[in-house]
């Protein structure tokens, strides 16, 4: 029977109460006895969307920061109890890339194979996932948009540095957005970004203009996503 809690958190989590849910979590994780997954992957999705709401304001990089970790912690617990499961491999890599990313450009290419390998792992195991499309494909387009000097910087770490193209982005980008339509403003910045990286501006325009013209952004990634859709189509 499924726990009253997880319905509660996810209802809290589709009303964008973030805060609310991970309280809310945090408090029935404290009264089990036992990890539990489905507490656990939940925190993780939480977690993601309160650092991305910190992210916004460069005052608040110290909790930020905290906030990683923590949520990194609970993904590694997620994948260890359910290996095979999409969501673990899925968090698991989201969250490595961030800390990661906090700890330095070094730590941050070396573990991109394994970055790589969680994203890819979380796709075969859930196709029908177009969140985990997404960040595949922005994975792509982060290492595709490398310049050679950063490529060769790079190189002084690790030889071992995933091929990516925006060809490749653009093909996850797009089916995240063929699995559920206009699900999310930045895969249509992103769908935009990669089409004008590919020098084919009129196609970029289209997801261009539906993430500029949000009625509503509710979310830090909404506002992002509206602010650099504009600045790109004053660009085009």
């Amino acid at each position: 029977m499924e726990d009253s809690t997880w319905k509660e958190a996810d209802q809290l989590f589709a009303e964008y109460k973030f805060r609310e849910a991970y309280e809310l979590l945090v408090a029935s994780r404290k009264q089990k006895t036992e990890p539990d997954y489905e507490t656990l992957w939940r925190l993780c999705r939480v977690v993601y969307s309160m650092s991305r709401e910190l992210a916004a304001d460069e005052q608040l990089a110290k909790e930020l920061a905290a906030l990683i970790y923590e949520g990194f912690e609970y993904a590694k617990e997620a994948l260890a109890l359910q290996p095979e499961a999409a969501k673990s491999h899925k968090y698991y890599a989201i969250f490595l890339a961030e800390k990661t990313g906090i700890e330095g450009l070094k730590e941050r290419v070396l573990q991109l194979s394994t970055i790589l390998r969680h994203l890819r792992r979380a796709t075969e195991l859930d196709s029908s996932d177009p969140f985990a499309w997404f960040v595949l494909g922005r994975f792509y387009h982060k290492l595709a948009g490398l310049a050679w000097f950063q490529k060769k910087m790079i190189h002084t770490f690790t030889n071992d540095i995933p091929e990516a193209s925006y060809q490749d982005a653009l093909r996850y980008f797009e089916r995240a957005e063929q699995l559920k339509p206009n699900f999310f403003p930045l895969n249509h910045l992103m769908l935009g970004e990669t089409y004008i990286a590919l020098k084919q501006a009129k196609k970029a325009r289209p997801f261009l203009e539906l993430a500029a013209n949000q009625t509503a952004p509710r979310t830090a990634d909404d506002r992002e996503a509206q602010r650099e859709a504009k600045a790109l189509l004053k660009k085009l």
